[in-house]
């Protein structure tokens, strides 16, 4: 009878992350919470790490009460140049005052759009007090215990995240072989690969 008959070239191979990411924080603050264990797999997005939000919390209060005093000065202004437009009209008061209040209702508006993105900015500074994990995967060393002041500064960040699935596998065939592989792969086959423990007995995953 007529089949195919697989060729399969064996050869020594070495599992490399697709990604490795060493979780640094972005803000400065006292780590309060530490919310994984050695080792354990994570999943993207979950936590890691807590900083302690309270001072970011009081600069977000700042941010918003000097918004809402710009946003009141920036109201009565608009009022102002409300009225002058129709003093103006009536030849009651100079133009130039009322170029003058337009100008400076474009400052309050100025002013207010910087407010704004200061409230933005604080609110931001909240999120990256939770740190969480940018992918998914397993966990190394803790870096830093609760307790420590954490600065985006630190070398060694708090941990480092592997990613296992997907992983690769890098090994090497003898040069002699390779011709064959390439025509199989230039002709679009996906080639199958098979990849087992160091005592070549346990069958670990396959892939291509």
């Amino acid at each position: 009878e007529k089949g195919e008959m697989a060729i399969v070239l064996s050869a020594l191979g070495t599992v490399s992350p697709l990604a490795t990411v060493t979780v640094k924080t972005q803000i400065a603050g006292q780590l309060i919470d530490v919310a994984f264990k050695e080792g354990q797999l994570v999943a993207k997005g979950d936590l890691l790490a807590q900083i302690d939000p309270r001072p970011y919390q009081v600069a977000l209060a700042q941010a918003e009460g000097q918004l809402a005093k710009d946003q009141s000065l920036l109201k009565n202004a608009e009022l102002d140049l409300a009225r002058y437009k129709t003093l103006v009209a009536q030849n009651s008061i100079a133009r130039q005052t009322l170029d003058t209040q337009a100008a400076l209702v474009q400052q309050n508006r100025g002013t207010v759009q910087a407010d704004q993105a200061q409230v933005d900015t604080q609110k931001l500074n909240l999120t990256y007090c939770r740190i969480v994990a940018p992918i998914g995967g397993r966990v190394g060393l803790r870096q830093v215990d609760p307790g420590n002041y954490a600065q985006t500064s630190d070398p060694t960040g708090l941990v480092v995240i592997t990613q296992l699935q997907p992983i690769s596998v890098i090994f090497t065939l003898p040069e002699d072989n390779l011709p064959a592989v390439l025509r199989r792969l230039h002709a679009g086959a996906a080639l199958t690969v098979t990849a087992f423990d160091r005592t070549g007995a346990t069958k670990l995953d396959t892939g291509v």
